[in-house]
């Protein structure tokens, strides 16, 4: 067992290595996009050969750990700006450890992945039933991204150290493990993802009333893992999926209520159990609805349904 773990961190840090390796090399090309609210920078970076990838920077949420609140106490450093009275404005500097960027470093990417990461401004559209049939499905069987990643976690070839809990049943069972753009610690932005066994079913619009049974399992033993290993009982994590979304294996979003997460609110996220309701409801809710999400002005999608209209 000793040997298995010190092989399986040796690999660990030859992927650390090779992917510092390739951060070095890299020139910075273009500010993708940058989101003030979220403290968040995508930037474009390419090598010498003309690969290309893309660097995601988020700032850490503050730790409310007795621990890292005493430290950052013991280490701050104030800068006034200005003071007035009793109210004092400083920029403070912090041990480098309490202010961390959590990133994601994904190269090789072609366009596909760089259009989806660049900023750009959204509009609404409203899908019917028949457009989805007729606009958003071929586009999904021609440019959806390929889903290798996904087998990989599902089949544990990649990231088993992430899975949370898994129900191994191939019909309703699924993995629930961290997201990737989670730290796997911080609970104030507690971020897992349960990506189900079974393949076809590849968002909201696929579901019907006899899927009621998976999503039950998912969300039932979902929140009970979540409390389990991190304390968050249910009325504190919220549960929802993306449409569209980023994905299309179906997978439900569990994040922590405190966590204002990107994509987790109105116009791109549907709650898991608003989805449960209306299904109990009428079985083919999401095969009879109009469903209203949003698409950046350059997108694929977005192109399509503008065609569609003109034609």
């Amino acid at each position: 067992m000793k040997r298995v773990a010190e092989n399986q961190l040796t690999e660990q840090e030859r992927t650390e290595e090779t992917s510092q390796e390739w951060l070095k090399n890299a020139k910075f090309r273009e500010v993708l996009g940058a989101d003030s609210s979220h403290k968040s920078l995508f930037l474009l970076l390419s090598q010498p050969d003309g690969s290309q990838g893309i660097l995601l920077a988020n700032k850490s949420p503050f730790s409310e750990d007795k621990t890292d609140i005493e430290k950052l106490l013991e280490t701050a450093k104030l800068h006034e700006i200005s003071r007035n009275d009793i109210f004092g404005s400083y920029n403070i500097e912090v041990d480098g450890q309490l202010n961390l960027l959590k990133s994601q470093l994904i190269y090789p990417v072609n366009e596909r992945l760089i259009a989806k990461y660049r900023q750009e401004e959204k509009f609404v559209i409203r899908e019917t039933p028949e457009l989805y049939e007729t606009v958003t499905k071929p586009y999904i069987e021609k440019f959806q991204l390929n889903l290798n990643w996904v087998y990989n976690c599902l089949e544990k070839r990649s990231e088993a150290d992430k899975i949370v809990f898994e129900d191994p049943d191939k019909n309703n069972g699924f993995l629930l493990m961290q997201d990737i753009k989670w730290d796997g610690k911080t609970i104030e932005n507690l971020y897992v993802l349960a990506i189900i066994h079974r393949h076809g079913l590849k968002s909201v619009r696929d579901l019907t009333g006899d899927d009621l049974p998976m999503l039950h399992n998912i969300r039932d033993k979902s929140l009970y893992a979540i409390d389990e290993k991190y304390g968050l009982k249910n009325d504190q994590v919220k549960c929802y999926f993306h449409y569209q979304p980023s994905f299309y294996h179906l997978h439900v979003h569990f994040i922590n209520l405190k966590y204002d997460a990107p994509a987790s609110t109105t116009m791109s996220a549907i709650l898991l159990d608003d989805v449960i309701n209306n299904l109990e409801l009428n079985s083919n809710h999401y095969k009879q609805s109009t469903l209203t999400f949003t698409r950046k002005n350059g997108d694929k999608l977005m192109e399509m349904f503008r065609e569609a209209k003109r034609n």
